[in-house]
């Protein structure tokens, strides 16, 4: 019998992430918040796993409920990915639907003096907690805990 070979990616989502977490529901959207934290390849896999996908906050309504859901649940304490990226996108971030991310206020952050996203190689979307959780862009490698939108 041969043994199994799982790609390496997959044998670390497995070691890293659980299905626990915390479900809130925004309007008409399922929302879960996953503490463990992973890359932003992995924690996509772990919002698949559950069932939906990594959220998109395609709203400054929806920005704003989901702020004061995490500050007043205490949750504004670490950095979450979201689901967008400019990986394959030509450097214009993307949700996972493939429409076009909006930009500038009130989403992303300004961090060191500039607007975000900054480029360079940072090319996956996060709430950032050290910036009142406005979006930043990171290296996909970096880990951070993920927000799910699960079917309603």
């Amino acid at each position: 019998m041969r043994p199994l070979l799982l790609p390496l990616s997959l044998c670390l989502l497995l070691l890293c992430c659980g299905s626990d977490g915390e479900q809130f529901y925004i309007g008409d959207r399922v929302i879960k918040l996953l503490t463990e934290k992973g890359s932003w390849d992995q924690m996509s896999i772990a919002c698949r796993r559950e069932g939906g996908h990594m959220i998109k906050i395609d709203s400054a309504d929806l920005m704003h409920d989901l702020v004061n859901i995490l500050k007043n649940n205490v949750w504004d304490k670490a950095n979450y990915w979201i689901g967008a990226t400019n990986v394959g996108h030509e450097s214009v971030f993307r949700w996972h639907d493939g429409s076009k991310v909006k930009m500038g206020t009130p989403f992303w952050g300004i961090r060191r003096g500039g607007q975000e996203p900054n480029g360079n190689l940072e090319t996956c979307v996060f709430m950032d907690k050290s910036n009142f959780m406005y979006w930043a862009d990171a290296l996909c490698s970096d880990n951070f805990g993920v927000l799910c939108e699960l079917p309603g």
